[in-house]
């Protein structure tokens, strides 16, 4: 089994492949003070004993980054493919600095079955539109995700709290919940919805959006634009990048 690491800076999305498909998928809480003991204990919950022959992290937690690399070295005995300059990835990037792209950006275009235009729209920590044509990144926005949104009031105001992400049934809300439920789910689609529009206008050409991340179920039932839906977009470009490193 081949066992992929996309590192966010909230959870570990975790799939395990078979080197064709992914067979199995799981999340974990990203912590920086874990040892690698204390991560492989959590793993091995999963792994069900199943033999480990290979290992790509794509990771935005440097830290994480290191504490996975000594799991595979300790634990499997293997060198992982990591998501970094110089890495084969099958990517172009157009940008000032290319190294700056984080390798979920470059995981997510990796992931891509076609080399039409693609929006791809990863809904996570941080909300990314990542613009994709013929194998390149032509253009990145990134803009606070609905949790960040969320914590943002907690910590800055003194009346309104931290409450569950969910859509309520109405925009208009009646109470502080659902008032904050409102602004940031409703919110978040209205500017999608309204990002894309702006992005057709300046790119001048059709596309295929495509909604991926943590939150795209919730985001995919409400918003107004056609769309496809792939929670395993990531996983499936980090196998790509894998198999590209090691034929």
């Amino acid at each position: 089994m081949i066992i992929l690491f996309d590192v966010g800076n909230t959870s570990i999305y975790t799939g395990l492949s078979d080197g064709e498909k992914i067979i199995e998928t799981f999340r974990i809480n990203t912590d920086s003070t874990k040892t690698p003991d204390e991560y492989y204990i959590t793993l091995n919950n999963f792994l069900n004993n199943r033999k480990i022959t290979g290992v790509v992290i794509g990771s935005v937690v440097p830290a994480v980054t290191i504490t996975l690399l000594r799991i595979s070295q300790k634990y499997f005995n293997l060198e992982p493919v990591i998501v970094e300059p110089g890495t084969k990835t099958g990517i172009l990037v157009k940008a000032d600095n290319p190294r700056e792209v984080g390798a979920d950006l470059i995981a997510d275009a990796a992931g891509l079955s076609s080399l039409e235009p693609t929006l791809i729209i990863d809904l996570g920590t941080a909300n990314k539109f990542i613009y994709v044509k013929n194998n390149q990144i032509t253009g990145v926005i990134i803009s606070p995700g609905v949790e960040l949104s969320i914590k943002a009031l907690d910590g800055n105001t003194a009346l309104l709290h931290n409450v569950e992400i969910k859509a309520p049934k109405k925009y208009l809300g009646n109470n502080t919940i659902t008032c904050i439920q409102s602004g940031v789910v409703y919110g978040t689609v209205v500017m999608l919805e309204g990002m894309v529009a702006r992005i057709k206008e300046e790119v001048n050409e059709e596309f295929k959006v495509v909604l991926t991340g943590g939150l795209s179920k919730l985001i995919s039932e409400h918003i107004r634009l056609n769309i496809t839906r792939d929670s395993r977009l990531v996983l499936k470009g980090l196998l790509n990048i894998y198999l590209k490193n090691n034929k």
